[in-house]
């Protein structure tokens, strides 16, 4: 198999997702009229879900507030796509922007509004288990988010020029849809005083106890871990280590830290540069470089499954 055989492997594979909280269309004003609830607090519970469940690549759009919901997700390690002009923009722009972008590195995608955060991870591990183009929940007979998209719908939902938003692009792709019944009222449950939305969040639906395990390669210091991982992705799909490290709200003086930390450890380069032009020219991952991703991201996910396995024996008594 070509090393261009082993990516194109890897991508398919890969899970995505893009929340949609750039503003009203979005729902993420929606959290400013209740009393006890943060929106960017409701961002950070989707973004946990949704790893836990196996996704590795998120990209959140923002607009309405963004400065301040990049910063305080910035450790996320999530990419961030701003939409300015969100007052007008509808909840198909905000679906087009995240799936473009994921398309190049993801090959199925889950894309949920940010006032739908309560679905939960059992939810995502049965519509990833559905092989269908377009994935659906639906709870006592009604349809949900999130919804799970193939990328190779990613143009054809862009070209969609309709007026019946997402669900019209996915009608008019004319592929079969999935319906998946779930025991799951979180995939409806919008972020409104009227569906005593904070009183589920905090009481029937708390945000789950689990472990998190933070992977780091380290020789005579750390430097190889979740933040520069997500930035050689955005390198890869960018090609440029400036527009990189502002996607992932990152500075840029710590990005090339981060690159020239790992490269010294490893006595290798895992970025190619080619300097010049106002926005410090072009930038690739190395082979070298994309192997260490590929073997991280992989023992990543072995070490997480291992510590669900023993978090459920020892605190769950399984």
């Amino acid at each position: 198999m070509t090393e261009k055989q082993k990516t194109d492997e890897s991508r398919k594979a890969r899970l995505g997702a893009v929340i949609a909280a750039a503003g009203a269309p979005g729902g993420f004003r929606a959290y400013d009229r209740l009393a006890h609830t943060e929106g960017t607090d409701m961002v950070r519970r989707m973004i946990g879900t949704f790893r836990r469940a196996g996704v590795e690549e998120i990209a959140v759009i923002t607009g309405y507030r963004a400065e301040e919901t990049e910063k305080s997700l910035a450790k996320q390690g999530v990419v961030f796509l701003r939409c300015e002009n969100y007052e007008t923009a509808q909840m198909l722009d905000f679906a087009v922007m995240g799936i473009r972008y994921l398309a190049k590195t993801c090959g199925r995608f889950y894309f949920c509004p940010s006032d739908v955060p309560l679905f939960e991870e059992h939810t995502l591990r049965m519509m990833a288990g559905e092989d269908a183009p377009v994935v659906i929940p639906v709870y006592r007979g009604r349809k949900g988010h999130p919804v799970l998209i193939n990328a190779s719908l990613a143009g054809q939902i862009a070209s969609y020029r309709g007026d019946r938003g997402l669900k019209g692009a996915i009608d008019a792709a004319g592929v079969p849809v999935s319906f998946v019944a779930v025991e799951d009222g979180g995939v409806l449950l919008r972020a409104r005083e009227e569906d005593r939305f904070e009183e589920v969040a905090g009481r029937e639906k708390p945000v789950p106890v689990h472990p998190r395990v933070k992977v780091q390669l380290v020789r005579n210091v750390p430097f190889f871990g979740p933040g520069l991982m997500n930035l050689l992705r955005q390198i890869e799909v960018l090609g440029n280590v400036r527009e990189a490290c502002e996607k992932t709200g990152m500075s840029y003086s710590k990005g090339w830290t981060l690159i020239r930390t790992a490269e010294k450890e490893l006595g290798y380069v895992i970025v190619e540069r080619s300097p010049g032009g106002k926005h410090g020219g072009s930038a690739r991952v190395s082979s070298r470089g994309r192997a260490l991703m590929e073997q991280y991201e992989t023992m990543g996910r072995r070490i997480a499954s291992f510590a669900e396995e023993e978090y459920r024996k020892i605190f769950e008594g399984e």
